[in-house]
């Protein structure tokens, strides 16, 4: 059995709820990075608040898309089978797998364009990099074609509306985006790792021998004569 044979939607979906989790993990270590700096120049803002012209991390959406998609992701048809025995007579709606992967990452797009709204916009913010990171996951998640080019089409129209933003502030420090950048190269290349296909080198080859025996056997069968 080849190995995409093998992969159900239960295994995309475990995948994904670690996926998230680590991209999850990610934001907040970029946002902690960045609440670390002290920037020069004008007053800033970020996530809504701002004290002596310093930038003040306290509030964010973070922790709650992660509770929100961790649950979006358990109440699915494939993970809700395997813990809903142990609530034995308690019964909730669930959703497809494919409808509980793409709303995580309809909501990882809009927290990750309200981080970077709130953080310079597309000129200056260190979260643009997890901005396109999201369709690439997609693909590698096997979501359909039609949804991960409507993600794709979203992360580009998000990112040409926060280009005409303003940076209300000079970055200090490139920290914080060298890490977001090189962390959503690895991301990818783990989740596109753990969900490839058969490489070129694995493909099975065709036996020279038997394809040469057809043509062989078929001119040593005698030719019928006309009637």
């Amino acid at each position: 059995m080849q190995p995409e044979q093998s992969i159900q939607p239960l295994n995309v979906a475990a995948a994904t709820l670690l996926v998230q989790l680590l991209l999850i993990t990610l934001l907040a270590i970029t946002a902690s990075l960045y609440r670390g700096i002290k920037p020069s120049g004008a007053s800033t803002r970020f996530l809504g608040d701002s004290i002596h012209g310093q930038v003040q991390l306290r509030r964010s959406p973070t922790l709650f898309v992660a509770l929100a998609s961790f649950a979006a992701l358990l109440i699915s048809d494939e993970l809700y089978s395997i813990w809903s025995p142990i609530f034995q007579g308690v019964g909730i709606n669930t959703i497809s797998a494919s409808s509980a992967i793409a709303t995580v990452f309809v909501m990882d797009l809009f927290l990750i364009a309200y981080l970077v709204a709130t953080s310079g916009g597309s000129q200056s913010s260190p979260f643009l990099p997890a901005l396109f990171t999201v369709p690439a996951l997609c693909i590698f998640l096997r979501l359909p074609p039609s949804m991960f080019v409507s993600f794709a089409v979203i992360a580009a129209v998000m990112y040409v509306m926060l280009l005409i933003q303003q940076p209300v502030h000079a970055q200090a420090s490139q920290v914080p985006s060298a890490f977001m950048a090189i962390s959503c190269l690895f991301l990818s290349m783990f989740t596109g790792y753990i969900t490839r296909p058969v490489a070129i080198n694995e493909l099975p080859k065709p036996n020279p021998v038997a394809s040469a025996q057809v043509p062989a056997d078929s001119s040593s069968q005698p030719a019928r004569s006309a009637p």
